[in-house]
């Protein structure tokens, strides 16, 4: 409920939902001290800032935000693969929705992003990477936006399965290495370029969802 006067809440909004409670000590303190530097760090007052360093600050948190999401990949693969999300009524993609106050659809793109970015268990319980090793670790690193990262996922969703496993791996590494030095506007046209190399036939469309 939204209320002019704003109450207790933040922005005029009265009731904020509490934060959830994690119970590890340690991974609490962890927790507490990221979102401690995010409040300080929102406390400074910028106006006596230099822009030489109001953009590296703005260059920086942007690296941290992206790392932040692409670690939440591998947590949320864990959370499915072990029913935690059971608590939420629906489907996976409902649960997260619900979870993070997100739409189902919303919650569907993220659920398939973690399953080839995030690291993954087998039936077995071995560890296993990412399916998309070279583009996770670039993620997690900070370097990547998400449009790089939809550009490289469907350049081997439209790859032939023909292509074998070394060729794509290389393709991988070299798109990842093209992408953290470009914007995803240069950046497109030079997938499309190594689509046609590995695909001629093809039609490669770097928006196709």
């Amino acid at each position: 409920m939204l209320s002019g006067d704003g109450g207790s809440g933040v922005d005029g909004i009265e009731t904020v939902p509490p934060a959830p409670v994690v119970s590890d000590p340690v991974l609490a303190g962890l927790v507490e001290a990221v979102e401690s530097a995010v409040a300080e760090l929102a406390g400074q007052g910028s106006v006596a800032w230099s822009n030489a360093d109001r953009r590296a600050v703005i260059q920086r948190m942007e690296t941290v935000s992206r790392s932040v999401t692409a670690y939440s990949h591998t947590w949320l693969n864990e959370l499915i693969a072990q029913h935690g999300l059971d608590v939420y009524p629906g489907s996976v993609p409902c649960a997260v929705a619900w979870m993070l106050r997100i739409t189902p659809r919303t919650a569907g793109a993220r659920v398939r992003l973690a399953a080839e970015l995030g690291d993954r268990t087998a039936l077995s319980g071995e560890p296993l990477p990412p399916l998309l090793p070279h583009t996770a670790a670039a993620v997690r690193a900070g370097l990547l936006d998400a449009q790089h990262v939809q550009m490289i996922r469907e350049f081997f969703r439209h790859l032939p399965a023909s292509v074998d496993p070394q060729t794509r791996d290389r393709a991988e590494q070299q798109l990842v290495g093209l992408a953290s030095t470009r914007r995803p506007d240069d950046f497109a046209p030079l997938v499309a370029h190594l689509d046609s190399i590995l695909d001629p036939d093809g039609d490669f469309d770097e928006n196709e969802d």
